[in-house]
């Protein structure tokens, strides 16, 4: 059967289904008819003329499907196949009884058979034979006398039969539309599989201003989804400098047909022109010329078609694996050097207290009895703990060499954790206008983690957090207690643009914080609340009994390893 579709539609995944279908139905009516017929003659005699004409409906469907073979027009042949079985039906009202037939209704089932047509001429042409024939029956005289000897049971097997005949169409129309379905499914999925695997953006700009994007890499270019409207977005996001040469160029285009190429700053990035937030452009080729080349079709009234390409090269999402991963390094590098800048500053600070304390002792000499003294030498111990402790911070931040080593978990208090990380992103949050806080009355329990990798994240995720902020924005730490692990929310809320924060702008970082945090036990999620953004959640595990005492010489491992630096 399948080598009797024809070739046009052999090879495509939707007609070939439904031509498979037509020819199936065709041979079976017809050998049917074959196998009824010889029972017939020899059970029950010569038949009626009803029987004669279901008979030759029947044989009347290989026709049809020679004829679809051959020519492959499956709306006319179900177009036909409509109206030969509407008149075959009247054949049958017409030596029943004609109006007073029991076979009336069965002109009610060509129309549902046209709808398989996908025609709304062939559905309507098809209804208007069955009501012409409808009104035949009525008012035309009958030149035969309808038939006697039919049982009284007749209308109500006939009605049966009509409501199953009509029941297998429906079947099969819910088939088509499934199959339709299918298929504009996999076309979509094969179409995306294109756009992102070309490097151009092109686009369908009407005669009324909307640009329409066909394919390309949108979001990796663009950095978002332009929504569809009746505006032109792109000339908003146009540099203001580029913006005459983009109207001359598009006025050249409609007028007179001619394609032009320039190069424009296109502004990328989620926040719309007027919207809070630093502008990012990029320099981008634009490509216009006329959707249609027909000449007999005025220019002014075609569609253009615009193509954007990026001049500078841009890594695609897909090839994220080196390329993110180094992308991600060099930004955790920079926060390191930012955060080992303002320790460098404390621990100058402390060093100098120091030697100016120093002095002091001098000059008061060595009586142990002096309270100036013993003010001195307590000032001396907390600036030397102080200065230790942003030693130890900074030294902390330092990426070690080997990622492979096995972490050292041992009990943690996180709250020491996120005050010294706090500490150590004041002076950012200052200098971006953002306040970071953590919420009070809430008891932070010890974590089972390798302090040195906790900071390291923590650090990373709130530099990254308040370098991704606006100013006036909250940033808030929150403690949700669970059983066995602990989760810390970090959360930000715009208080000046109301805008919630998104983590688009901070996956390589958060990637590398959850990096960390996997490898001694911990996890992070994002977690979205619609109308209030996106959350940070990191997850650590509680401490048990067995951990207590490990933490106990972590102060003096980094004491001796200052010594040795020293």
């Amino acid at each position: 059967m399948d080598g009797m579709i024809h070739p046009d539609a052999a090879s495509d995944p939707f007609l070939a289904p439904l031509h498979r279908s037509f020819l199936f139905s065709c041979f079976a009516s017809g050998a049917a008819a074959l196998v009824v017929l010889p029972l017939h003659l020899a059970l029950a005699g010569a038949p009626q003329v009803a029987t004669l004409l279901a008979l030759a409906w029947m044989l009347s469907q290989w026709p049809l499907a020679l004829y679809l073979s051959q020519s492959g027009a499956l709306s006319r042949a179900a177009g036909l196949s409509a109206s030969l079985f509407a008149m075959f039906v009247a054949g049958v009202c017409a030596v029943t009884g004609g109006a007073q037939s029991f076979a009336l209704a069965w002109l009610l089932v060509p129309p549902v058979e046209a709808a398989l047509a996908a025609s709304r001429r062939t559905a309507l042409a098809v209804t208007g034979l069955c009501c012409a024939l409808v009104l035949g029956l009525t008012f035309v005289p009958l030149p035969l006398s309808p038939a006697s000897g039919l049982p009284g049971l007749a209308t109500p097997l006939a009605a049966l039969a009509a409501v199953l005949y009509v029941g297998l169409l429906s079947l099969r129309i819910a088939f088509d539309r499934a199959l339709a379905q299918k298929v504009v499914r996999a076309t979509e999925e094969k179409r995306l599989q294109i756009s992102q695997s070309v490097a151009d953006i092109y686009c369908e700009l009407a005669p009324s201003g909307t640009l329409k994007v066909i394919g390309g890499p949108v979001k990796e270019v663009l950095g978002h989804l332009p929504a569809e409207s009746d505006e032109d977005w792109l000339f908003p996001r146009l540099h203001v400098a580029d913006r005459p040469l983009y109207l001359t160029c598009l006025s050249e285009a409609r007028l007179n047909g001619v394609a032009r190429t320039f190069e424009a700053r296109l502004r990328v990035g989620a926040n719309r022109p007027g919207e809070a937030g630093q502008a990012d452009y990029r320099r981008m080729e634009v490509h216009l010329r006329p959707g249609r080349q027909s000449g007999s079709v005025s220019a002014q009234v075609a569609d253009l078609l615009l193509t954007l390409r990026p001049v500078e090269t841009i890594e695609p999402l897909a090839a994220a694996g080196a390329g993110m991963s180094a992308l991600g390094s060099a930004r955790a590098d920079r926060i390191s050097r930012d955060m080992l800048e303002t320790a460098g500053v404390e621990a100058s600070r402390a060093l100098a207290d120091i030697l100016a304390h120093s002095e002091r002792l001098d000059r008061l000499g060595r009586e142990n009895s002096d309270p100036a003294l013993r003010q001195a030498v307590e000032a001396l111990r907390q600036s030397g703990e102080r200065g230790l402790a942003s030693l130890t911070a900074a030294l902390d931040l330092v990426p070690a060499e080997s990622t492979a080593s096995q972490p050292d978990i041992a009990g943690v208090d996180v709250e020491t954790c996120l005050n010294q990380c706090m500490d150590m992103v004041a002076t950012a949050a200052l200098r971006r206008g953002v306040s970071v806080q953590m919420a009070s009355g809430q008891e932070c329990p010890p974590v089972a983690a390798d302090r040195k990798l906790l900071r390291q994240a923590l650090c990373f995720l709130l530099a990254d957090m308040v370098e991704t902020s606006e100013a006036g924005a909250v940033l808030s730490v929150d403690v949700q207690s669970g059983a066995g692990s602990a989760d810390f929310v970090f959360s930000t809320k715009n208080r000046q643009s109301s805008l919630c924060w998104s983590t688009e702008a901070s996956a390589t970082v958060l990637g590398l914080s959850r990096a960390l945090l996997e490898r001694m036990g911990g996890s992070l999620t994002v977690h979205t609340v619609l109308g209030q953004g996106e959350s940070v959640i990191v997850t650590l595990p509680l401490k048990t009994q067995a951990q207590q005492g490990t933490g106990q010489s972590v102060k003096e491992t980094t004491a001796e390893r200052l010594a040795r630096s020293a």
